[in-house]
């Protein structure tokens, strides 16, 4: 385990081994631990032991914020949590939960649950927020968890799906119900009150593509606002940001998810040579599976466009403007595309909606449906064992002569020029 001198310099330019949580023994200092999260968030915790053989237990007990509570107080705290393991045989760590948990609200819980679980390990921690900002806080935000009833909990969500549309009570639904079993698990609770409640609506497979009519208008629509970029007299509300533009042009072109594109890393690229690729790795995946994706010439010069005009010293390709050393937001890439499908008058479209719409383009063009699958890297359903252990080919040949098809025709849409035939495609 990497480990820190008691200095509380080092304490404070401690940062994330390889952008994940890290835990840091301090030099000196049993039993006292520095946890710095992926955004550099650093947290004081100690480290004890209780039981003994095949029942011993490890336990954290979370003394505080490092920017908050400085070394000497984080020294003094983390040997008092050892003493009293050692000498008065107590866990202090379920003392201070059962301590909590007698006045514990939905919003304590759902803080815990996001600082703990969610902000650290989730891809959709901000939608998560967001979601739980707009329905579940106004309703149960302040309500003690041992008050909280399955009678109230349902006509809750029976009253989101009135107000709204009754998938979007599903979705409220299934996130209080992860945040409540995440309770359960960490023993904050003693049962889940909205387990197994009847959902309101019925998910069905969404059909929305573009037609190749909203396809151009979409695309000469970005182009337009490249020429308004800078210019005082456009309209405010206009233009969408430089890097918008150029994530929902990749998305467009590539097929591949929101997320996957605006927390692309520069590391993640090879843009030199002939066939330059992407390769997203298996923790940004969301069948866990790295992903080679070769980029035809408009999706590489996007992504060069991209990179150049980016911070220096950020590792993203789409920095945040207030923060380089994170990536755009993605919910934010929904929201522009809402208003400039709004603006040009099509009907309703999301980024996934791009991806579904290459999908099909790609069906239309010919392609056989595992090289579709390839291409925006659906999980494998149907492969042996023999070719889900042994086979390690990435078929990036296929996949750029695909690519290759749709770009051809994206082109044809958008200049007249004929189609290129990609004899190997089919």
């Amino acid at each position: 385990m990497p480990t820190l001198k008691a200095n509380h310099r080092q304490i404070l330019a401690a940062k994330p081994i390889g952008g994940k949580k890290t835990r840091y023994r301090v030099e000196g200092v049993p039993g006292l631990w520095l946890y710095v999260s992926p955004t550099g968030v650093r947290t004081w915790y100690a480290r004890y032991q209780i039981g003994v053989g095949k029942a011993r237990q490890e336990r954290w007990y979370r003394i505080g914020d490092a920017g908050a509570v400085g070394l000497a107080t984080a020294i003094k705290k983390s040997k008092g949590v050892v003493a009293e393991v050692a000498v008065a045989e107590k866990d202090p760590h379920a003392e201070r939960v059962l301590r909590s948990a007698e006045s514990m609200t939905v919003g304590d819980l759902y803080a815990s649950w996001y600082a703990r679980h969610a902000l650290p390990t989730l891809a959709r921690a901000e939608t998560d927020e967001t979601t739980f900002r707009c329905h579940i806080d106004k309703e149960f935000g302040r309500k003690r968890l041992k008050q909280l009833t399955r009678v109230e909990i349902g006509q809750f969500r029976d009253a989101v799906a009135k107000k709204t549309t009754p998938l979007t009570s599903n979705r409220v639904m299934v996130l209080l119900n992860r945040i409540l079993n995440w309770g359960l698990d960490e023993g904050l609770i003693e049962y889940n009150p909205a387990a197994r409640l009847r959902k309101v609506g019925e998910r069905r497979p969404r059909e929305r593509v573009l037609a190749h009519d909203n396809i151009l208008k979409f695309w000469q629509s970005l182009d337009a606002m490249d020429t308004l970029s800078g210019d005082p007299r456009a309209p405010k509300g206009r233009t969408l940001s430089p890097a918008t533009r150029i994530v929902l042009r990749v998305l467009l072109l590539t097929g591949q998810r929101r997320t996957e594109v605006v927390e692309a890393k520069k590391s993640e690229f090879e843009l030199a040579g002939e066939e330059p690729v992407w390769t997203i790795p298996g923790e940004r995946t969301k069948n866990g599976l790295l992903h080679r994706l070769p980029l035809c010439p408009m999706a590489a010069a996007e992504f060069r466009k991209a990179i150049a005009v980016s911070s220096a010293d950020s590792l993203y390709v789409f920095p945040s403007s207030e923060d380089p050393k994170r990536p755009i937001s993605a919910a934010g890439i929904t929201r522009a595309m809402a208003r400039l499908i709004v603006q040009l008058q099509m009907p309703t479209v999301s980024p996934h909606d791009l991806r579904r719409t290459v999908g099909t383009e790609l069906a239309r063009l010919g392609l056989p449906v595992h090289v579709r699958s390839l291409v925006l890297n659906h999980a494998p359903m149907s492969r042996g064992i023999t070719d889900a252990v042994y086979n390690r080919y990435a078929y990036d040949r296929e996949k750029r002569e695909a690519l290759e098809a749709w770009e051809g025709l994206l082109t044809h849409m958008l200049t007249g020029e004929p189609v290129r035939t990609i004899s190997r495609a089919a």
